[in-house]
């Protein structure tokens, strides 16, 4: 009998510009590893934040002006005397590391600036770089970021506009190490920051999974391609190349715009995680670039794919080393991804269509039991085989576990079962 879908074939060809995700991992070169004060401007379209929101920050600062002076009686602490003094050194001589850093919230730094008083002046973090001879601020960015930016509207009484580089900032500094790589090239080590970036901001405003990893990636391909750094670092970057051989890219999972690009991943917290094994990495890695090329990558997919090769695996039918046995599994998988596409388009949305499923199969065996996590893909083996072509190296007692008694192909209606039914 013929597979229904046995034409199907994963859309390939040059992915559009436009859905290259962008990848945040890239190392970055020597020379772009710090980013100058003088040169964080907050652009959009080439604009200038202080030159976009100028209106609309000094309208902010007079009206929190006005309620100083009418709740609390009182003006703003922001001279010199008012603010700790750690280590002093002026604002122009801070750089921010290029790769420990969130995302500039520019709403962020307008709200620190309209409301700028003396707790803002606490002492940011720094480690001082003999390399490149400045204060690398880790933590405290967004208040120097504020700081410079009243400064050059005006509104800082004890310094004029232009001698903003010169004004004196408090900092508490740790000393760099410099070590020697393979090469006999000495670079400064931001891995006492890098340890530091997480740790504070995981107090605080959380790091998301996808800010953490790219932080530890960049601690081995930027901060230290060719000497060996912490196990962490070299664990991601690791990771992260083994996704980048099939043009699989990391991005942020709350990013809609960047998930919906071809070969993004989102899943981020899976390769920080213990779950999966280099093995598992780059059997998910290959079962999407193979099948769905042009497709993101989401959190819903992982484990089904990796339960699928451990079931492979694990059962007796199997082996690598006979060629019809592999070509076989190849084949497998392309036609559950035809299944999978025939149905719902794609697998975020076949994830929802298993659950359904399985709230259906629950309600006829009148059962409460959760979900397992590899239903959706057990569901696309089952549905498979109903669309004509069996895979005979499925463990029957896994599969039939989730088949017996009422399936999830007896839940569905006519309309449902004729997507799958043989011509």
């Amino acid at each position: 009998m013929a597979f229904k879908f046995s034409k199907w074939k994963p859309k390939t060809g040059t992915v559009p510009a436009s859905r290259i995700p962008i990848d945040k991992c890239e190392p970055v070169n020597e020379s772009d590893r710090l980013i100058n004060i003088q040169d964080r401007n907050i652009l959009e379209n080439g604009v200038p934040l202080i030159d976009r929101r100028r209106d609309e920050i000094l309208l902010r600062i007079k009206k929190e002006d006005d309620r100083l002076a009418k709740e609390e009686n009182r003006k703003r602490n922001v001279d010199a005397e008012s603010k700790p003094r750690w280590v002093i050194t002026n604002l122009g001589s801070t750089a921010f590391p290029a790769t420990i850093q969130r995302a500039e919230k520019e709403d962020h730094i307008v709200d620190i600036t309209v409301e700028y008083d003396s707790w803002y002046a606490s002492a940011p973090l720094a480690g001082w770089d003999p390399i490149a001879k400045k204060f690398v601020v880790d933590e405290g960015q967004q208040r120097l970021l504020a700081l410079k930016t009243r400064i050059q509207l005006g509104q800082q009484p004890d310094c004029a506009p232009e001698d903003w580089e010169s004004y004196p900032i408090e900092l508490q500094v740790i000393d760099l190490p410099v070590k020697t790589d393979d090469n006999g090239n000495k670079f400064t080590d931001y891995s006492p920051l890098r340890v530091r970036f997480i740790i504070e901001n995981g107090k605080k405003l959380a790091v998301s999974q996808f800010e953490m990893f790219v932080n530890e990636v960049h601690g081995k391909l930027t901060d230290s391609p060719n000497a060996e750094t912490l196990p962490a670092y070299e664990k991601a970057a690791d990771r992260y190349n083994r996704l980048c051989r099939r043009n699989i890219i990391p991005v942020d999972s709350k990013n809609v715009q960047q998930m919906n690009c071809a070969g993004a991943f989102g899943a981020v917290r899976y390769l920080r995680g213990k779950q999966l094994k280099n093995q598992d990495v780059d059997n998910i890695v290959d079962f999407i670039a193979d099948h769905l090329p042009h497709e993101p990558v989401a959190d819903m997919q992982i484990l089904p794919v990796k339960w699928l090769h451990d079931q492979n695996l694990s059962y007796h039918w199997y082996d690598g080393n006979v060629a019809s046995k592999v070509k076989e599994w190849k084949t497998f998988k392309k036609y559950l991804n035809a299944t999978v596409v025939a149905k719902e388009g794609d697998w975020d949305n076949w994830e929802v269509f298993a659950r359904d499923v399985w709230d259906r199969r629950m309600k006829a065996l009148r059962s409460n039991s959760k979900i397992p996590a590899e239903y959706s893909m057990l569901l696309a083996v089952q549905l498979t085989e109903k669309a004509g072509y069996k895979y005979p190296g499925i463990d029957p007692v896994w599969y039939n576990t989730y088949t017996e008694g009422v399936s999830g192909w007896d839940t569905l209606s006519q309309a449902e079962k004729a997507v799958f039914f043989n011509e």
